[in-house]
């Protein structure tokens, strides 16, 4: 079966985290037809920078996305570090690639990772190490400068953004779309830009307040259209779309 409400949901991450997602949701309720309920629509790619075989001498490692992760090269003094990671899914990958010192808030966003870093961190003088992407949306190293911290950041990736293209945006007018899942409030940006009316009934499922406000922001849309998931992380986005059944019956 597909999802009660017919239409498919459009996935806008790189297609190796769109099937990622899926494979999540197909455990989630395997008796929905994932290829029919899921488009992926990637709108945006992930260029990496130089291998990081230097420059990790700091105390301390900090990742806001699976993407720092994936930079980090394995060695057993590097992975002998403390990490900081944004959420569950970003400490997950760095227990696979070997770290064992591993932090992370319970509430995954980087407010909450400042927080936890200055309750685990009591020397100010520390060397902290922020791996990070070129476009971020959250100064967390002005956020830990406030308090005392000197931060070391480097660039490690990029985000190369990718248009929907007309065929797409034609399938949402013409109302064969059902919603979009946003992951981050610029990939919302990017996708409001682009489509200017969206049919009533369309669904955008975000991970945060934040991205809900960016689609706000460009629709003036009310929350009929929106689902925000109650806590910033794929599991309740996943459950977000999953309880949506209950919402728009066959």
């Amino acid at each position: 079966m597909t999802l009660s409400f017919r239409k498919p949901i459009i996935l806008t991450r790189v297609n190796q985290d769109n099937k990622e997602f899926i494979r999540s949701f197909s455990a989630l309720d395997p008796n929905v037809n994932v290829k029919d309920s899921f488009i992926f629509s990637p709108l945006y790619d992930i260029i990496f920078e130089e291998n990081l075989e230097e420059n990790l001498d700091s105390d301390y490692l900090i990742c806001t996305s699976r993407y720092g992760i994936h930079s980090i090269p394995y060695n057993s003094s590097v992975v002998g570090k403390t990490i900081f990671c944004v959420g569950e899914t970003t400490a997950f990958l760095a227990r696979k690639i070997g770290f064992q010192k591993i932090f992370y808030p319970e509430v995954g966003n980087a407010s909450n990772l400042v927080k936890l870093i200055c309750s685990k961190v009591k020397d100010t003088e520390a060397t902290l190490h922020y791996l990070r992407g070129k476009e971020v949306s959250y100064d967390l190293k002005m956020a830990l400068k406030n308090f005392g911290y000197e931060v070391r950041e480097t660039i490690v990736y990029r985000q190369k953004t990718i248009k929907l293209g007309q065929k797409m945006t034609n399938f949402i007018r013409k109302e064969k779309m059902g919603g979009v899942v946003f992951f981050s409030a610029s990939v919302a940006r990017v996708f409001c830009n682009e489509v200017k009316e969206f049919p009533q009934d369309f669904l955008f499922f975000c991970i945060s307040d934040r991205v809900a406000k960016e689609v706000k922001k460009n629709h003036m849309l009310d929350n009929d259209n929106i689902r925000i998931a109650p806590e910033p992380n794929t599991k309740q986005i996943l459950n977000l779309i999953f309880n949506e059944k209950s919402i728009r019956p066959n």
